[in-house]
């Protein structure tokens, strides 16, 4: 069936719905059934300090019934101030009792067991899309969770603000023009964060989701979705389509950081002194970029007398430089690049709970 290219109600709608499914699923039934846990917890003590309080109050109002007949009756004047206490002791009780009252006819009792909810928050999707629930039912579930939904035009965009009941908010970006569900748009829009295009076509095929026109994804079908559809990435050269804050750096950045070439952040890559992302030989390396990961290979950490040289290990082992960095990668150890002179040296950190390596 042909895909309109142009935004409707009925795709905002799908996006909205797409992002509800996607927000409740059985970690989120875990939360909230913790949640009430908790706030039964919190009630039972609410209610303890009610009833408590009520018997405080009857016991006051009974104190001063039994002392408004123990008056002589011909005392007037103390007869009525002590009928008075028990009047107003009386009107304490039973506005306590009316509260209280109010309080319990709000606590929301559950109907279905736990295993019953698990059941149909494992099965949500295929209720929806089914004839299982009505259009009414639909528009119930939502808003047991959605308070308001507000659209705002944004050049080829539209921006949907989902406010959540409680607080929380979402922000969801329809385009204009798309030929493709708002589902899918989203979802790639969703993994392009943290996934290169090659991890997300193996996604998308893993979960058999086709192209528009039947096939299955490849990391340039991806890339071409992407571009046409100006989703942003995490992992793409495109400045205008960078996203700044993937945690990611490309190898030539890298390089400049670290004042090396980029055949040595490639190196280094390769030995496990760098963690990173390439889809493959003729894709670009992402590095995984730190604060962390430049402290220990800038030349400026602090030395550690536990650490090593590299270069003492190449003798005791027997290999080469290149073997002594990936054997240490391998077995969790921490590779630094210390200052020493004119020259920069590898050393390694052993783990504490490993024996020292020389």
């Amino acid at each position: 069936e042909p895909v309109c290219n142009r935004a409707s109600n009925s795709r905002v709608d799908e996006a909205v719905v797409a992002l509800f499914l996607h927000v409740v699923n059985s970690a989120s039934l875990e939360l909230s059934l913790d949640y009430a846990e908790r706030l039964q917890h919190e009630q039972q003590a609410v209610a303890q300090g009610w009833q408590e309080k009520l018997q405080r109050l009857a016991y006051a109002a009974d104190l001063a019934r039994r002392r408004y007949e123990l008056v002589d009756p011909a005392n007037r004047l103390v007869a009525q101030t002590l009928e008075t206490e028990w009047n107003q002791r009386l009107t304490e009780l039973a506005a306590a009792q009316q509260a209280y009252a109010a309080q319990t006819a709000t606590v929301p009792t559950r109907q279905s067991t736990v295993a019953e909810l698990q059941t149909v928050i494992a099965h949500l999707p295929e209720y929806w899309h089914s004839a299982a629930l009505t259009c009414q039912d639909q528009k119930e579930l939502l808003r047991c969770l959605i308070d308001s939904v507000f659209l705002e035009n944004a050049g080829k965009l539209i921006r949907a603000e989902v406010h959540w009941q409680g607080g929380a908010g979402s922000a969801l970006e329809i385009p204009k023009y798309l030929f493709s569900s708002a589902a899918l748009y989203q979802q790639v829009r969703e993994l392009a964060r943290t996934h290169t295009d090659a991890e997300i076509a193996a996604q998308l095929n893993q979960e058999h989701v086709l192209t528009l026109k039947g096939k299955s994804w490849t990391a340039r079908r991806v890339m071409d979705f992407r571009r046409s559809n100006a989703i942003p990435s995490g992992f793409t050269t495109q400045t205008e389509l960078r996203l700044p804050d993937s945690g990611y750096v490309t190898s030539l950045e890298a390089a400049a950081q670290l004042a090396v070439d980029q055949t040595t952040i490639q190196h280094w890559y390769q030995w496990g002194v760098l963690l990173g992302k390439q889809d493959d030989a003729q894709s670009p390396l992402w590095i995984h970029w730190t604060p962390e990961v430049v402290y220990r290979l800038n030349g400026g950490a602090t030395p550690d007398p536990r650490m090593v040289s590299v270069r003492s290990l190449c003798h005791t082992r027997g290999q080469a430089p290149e073997q002594v960095l990936a054997w240490a990668h391998a077995n969790g150890h921490t590779i630094y690049r210390l200052r020493r002179g004119t020259a920069m040296r590898f050393y390694i950190l052993p783990q504490e709970s490993l024996v020292p390596l020389e």
